[in-house]
C-alpha cells in the first residue's frame, strides 16, 4: 500500500482523510514520528511523542457498509497478532507462550500483562468527498519511549488504565519502524480475512477466524466489570463476545448485550 509519513503532524486520522480523497480508491499508509493532537474514542486526547507507532490506514470499502460493523475488533486481532511476533521474537517457542499475556480490552485496546500498549480508532467516511467509501483505521502502539511519559503524562490528565510500551514488556528494544511494518502487514490481513470469511466464518485454508481468535485472547473474561455507555452503566461477569461481536456481561436481570460503550478496569465487588 502506498505509505505517507509525517515527522510530525496533528493526527494521522485527520491526514489520511484529507490524502484518501487525493488518491481514491487506494490502501493509504499514514503514518507520523510525533502526533500534536492524537485522539482516541470519545474525543479523548492520545499521548503520541517520539518513540511510538502511529498510523492511519485509509482502507476502501469496496463492500456493502455493514461488512466493516466489526472492523475495529478485526483490527484488534491484527494488531496482537503483530504485538505477539515482534515481543517475543528470538524467544523459544516454549518460553515465547508463556512470556507475555497478550489481550484485548474490548472494544479497542491492546493489553499486555494488563497494561496498555495499544490503541485502535476506526472512522468510516460514505461519500465522494472522500476519495468514495473509506474505513480510517487509526492505530497507536507505545514503542520505546521513557516509562515516566506514561506514568505522569505532561498534560496532568490521569491514564484511564495503567500503560506500557512494547520494549518494556519484552525486556528488550522494540524499534518503531519494526511495529509499523508488521502491524501494517497484519491489519491488511485481518481486514482481508474479514472481507473474504466475514468476521465470524473460518478461512479457506483452514486457519482461525477472527472471532475465535477474538475469544482466546478476550480480556477480564470471569472478572466483575462495569460496562459504561451512554444508556446508563451496568455491572456485571464478563461472559466473553457473541458471533457479531458484542461484549456478553452476566448482571442481575440477566445476560447483557453490549454493542457500545467501554469497561472499567478496575474489579467490583462480586
Amino acid at each position: 500500500m502506498r505509505r505517507i509519513h509525517f515527522d510530525v503532524t496533528d493526527s494521522t486520522n485527520t491526514q489520511a482523510r484529507l490524502l484518501a480523497a487525493i488518491h481514491p480508491g487506494e490502501r493509504v499508509l499514514v503514518t507520523a514520528a510525533e502526533q500534536t493532537a492524537g485522539r482516541g474514542r470519545q474525543g479523548r486526547q492520545w499521548l503520541s511523542p517520539r518513540g511510538g507507532a502511529w498510523m492511519t490506514i485509509a482502507w476502501p470499502m469496496r463492500l456493502e457498509p455493514s461488512t466493516y460493523r466489526t472492523a475495529s475488533l478485526a483490527t484488534a486481532v491484527g494488531v496482537r497478532r503483530a504485538l505477539l511476533e515482534l515481543a517475543t521474537r528470538g524467544m523459544p517457542a516454549e518460553a515465547a507462550a508463556f512470556a507475555l499475556d497478550v489481550r484485548v480490552k474490548w472494544p479497542n485496546d491492546l493489553l499486555i500483562n494488563d497494561a496498555k500498549v495499544a490503541g485502535i480508532l476506526c472512522e468510516q467516511s460514505v461519500g465522494a468527498q472522500h476519495g468514495g467509501d473509506a474505513i480510517f483505521i487509526g492505530i497507536g502502539v507505545n514503542v520505546e519511549f521513557r516509562q515516566e511519559i506514561l506514568d505522569e503524562p505532561a498534560s496532568g490528565e490521569p491514564l484511564r488504565h495503567r500503560a506500557t510500551t512494547l520494549s518494556n514488556a519484552a525486556g528488550r528494544l522494540v524499534d518503531v519502524s519494526e511495529v509499523v511494518e508488521r502491524t501494517a502487514l497484519e491489519v491488511a490481513a485481518a481486514m482481508e480475512q474479514l472481507e473474504a470469511c466475514g468476521f465470524a466464518g473460518a478461512p479457506a485454508d483452514g486457519g482461525r477466524s477472527l472471532l475465535d481468535e477474538l475469544r482466546d485472547a478476550l480480556a477480564y473474561v470471569g472478572k466483575i466489570r462495569r460496562w459504561r455507555s451512554p444508556r446508563g452503566d451496568v455491572t456485571g461477569r464478563v461472559l466473553g463476545i457473541d458471533d457479531d461481536g458484542r461484549l456478553l456481561l452476566e448482571g442481575d436481570a440477566g445476560v447483557i448485550v453490549c454493542d457500545a460503550g467501554e469497561l472499567e478496569t478496575n474489579d467490583r465487588p462480586r
